[in-house]
């Protein structure tokens, strides 16, 4: 089979358990670029954290894409914006009833900015140190929020995320989806809007199928993208359903895994 498109999640596959970019692996990337193979980063991050990893692998003079929200955004190399969806705003107020009482942080996005409510647990701070990007604190998410969300993310510890998803699915299930895109971060996103889709809709824009797509992830919002591409790869550090689901499980992030499956299925 001649892939066409390899599909890369950022953090603990793109990047190692550092939050490194390794050589080896971005040596791979642009040697599959250079051979007429596009690369598309796939993230749930910002647009900002998004294309920091689109410039550095060049995906601009190959005619890559990048999406962010977890596909709730997409960007061809030109950095054209071809999708985007956003949450329901009448649902931030009843979805934030619900984390009122909790003792979960809930983080939302503007304009390259975070905003976060003043609860603090032992995550608070993932999704600035995750972003690079500080913190602003408001006193309610929901009175504040004024602008349309592509996604709101919760953070705690898993056990209690687990039971807040519950909640969420058990009353806007129809409306919303809800996924965890790392233990400690529940991200609460359009429904139907995932990375999967996102693929999709790129592959339409470039004219390749999705059976000409290899995509690499370890997480629970990198499963539709896993299960719709031609060959899903799970890195070897990937959650247990996530290598279930896929069709290969290769290397942990911290051993180049990308590049070892590209080796092996490109080269």
């Amino acid at each position: 089979m001649k892939y066409k498109m390899i599909a890369v999640d950022i953090d603990d596959t793109l990047l190692n358990s550092k939050k490194e970019l390794s050589p080896t692996t971005k040596d791979a990337l642009i040697k599959v670029q250079q051979n007429g193979v596009k690369v598309v980063i796939a993230t749930g991050r910002l647009p900002y954290g998004a294309k920091k990893y689109a410039d550095m692998l060049d995906i601009s003079s190959y005619g890559g894409y990048y999406m962010s929200f977890n596909g709730g955004a997409i960007f061809n190399a030109r950095g054209e914006c071809i999708s985007r969806t956003y949450l329901d705003r009448k649902l931030v107020e009843p979805v934030y009833s619900i984390l009122r009482p909790t003792t979960a942080a809930v983080v939302v996005h503007k304009d390259g900015k975070m905003y976060a409510d003043r609860k603090v647990n032992p995550y608070t701070d993932r999704p600035s140190r995750s972003n690079g990007l500080p913190l602003n604190l408001v006193d309610d998410i929901a009175e504040f929020v004024d602008w349309e969300l592509n996604k709101i993310v919760i953070v705690d510890e898993p056990r209690k995320l687990k039971t807040i998803r519950e909640s969420l699915l058990e009353r806007f299930g129809c409306k919303l989806d809800a996924y965890f895109s790392a233990p400690y971060f529940l991200e609460v996103m359009p429904k139907g809007i995932n990375k999967g889709k996102a693929l999709e809709i790129i592959c339409k824009d470039c004219g390749t199928s999705l059976g000409e797509v290899i995509a690499f992830g370890d997480n629970f919002n990198d499963l539709p993208m896993i299960t719709s591409a031609g060959l899903g790869i799970a890195m070897g550090n990937a959650e247990p359903e996530l290598k279930a689901a896929a069709d290969f499980v290769t290397d942990d992030c911290d051993h180049d895994g990308i590049a070892s499956a590209i080796n092996r299925f490109v080269f």
